[in-house]
């Protein structure tokens, strides 16, 4: 039975990898097969080098937590990240945000296409920023609602392709926007998710 710490705890997350046979641990060391990040406040733009735009909510207590456990197990045990947590790993291992987009904090499902399988499919999205990823970064997960991005300084209008999920294999960290764990154990979009981490990570 593989064996996850989630950081920070979330019931949500935490039921959906009892419900898919893993065992949720409340420890971190070298036995474990996995280091999940959740979702939450926006990471501060402080850590990719940018001011805060006015639609930005950071938690510094968080942001610093999390990136000590990420500084210490890098390169020793594979991560990943739902949403926030899939946003924080994009920025440290370098990549930067789009700090508002519009038409992805909605209650519904959308359109994404795997790249991976070049199948489409359906995933949740309420999240409100989007990641731009470093160049060692592979997009996998993409799709194409948002028509407005903003940092603090920037806003660039029309459609262009949305970044939903990126591996970086050289730390072995999975970002992934939606939320699997909004949905039943047998949705797509869940499947997704854990296809990625066994191909990817395991």
């Amino acid at each position: 039975m593989p064996k996850v710490h989630i950081v920070g705890g979330d019931y949500s997350i935490n039921n959906m990898f009892l419900r898919r046979g893993w065992n949720v641990t409340n420890f971190i060391d070298e036995t474990i097969d996995l280091i999940q990040f959740t979702g939450g406040a926006d990471v501060d733009p402080s850590y990719y080098g940018e001011t805060k735009h006015p639609r930005t909510y950071s938690d510094p207590k968080r942001d610093a937590y999390e990136a000590n456990v990420y500084n210490e197990w890098v390169g020793k045990l594979p991560m990943a990240g739902i949403c926030r947590g899939g946003q924080f790993l994009n920025v440290m291992n370098g990549g930067k945000m789009w700090q508002h987009v519009n038409n992805h904090t909605i209650s519904h499902y959308h359109e994404a296409f795997d790249i991976l399988s070049e199948q489409p499919l359906f995933v949740t999205s309420t999240h409100h920023q989007m990641m731009i990823p470093a160049d060692h970064g592979k997009v996998i997960l993409t799709a194409d609602i948002c028509t407005r991005r903003e940092s603090a300084d920037i806003v660039v209008e029309g459609p262009s392709t949305d970044v939903e999920a990126v591996i970086y294999s050289d730390t072995l960290s999975l970002c992934f926007q939606p939320h699997p764990e909004y949905v039943s154990i047998n949705h797509e979009c869940q499947d997704l998710y854990f296809k990625y981490i066994d191909r990817l990570l395991m």
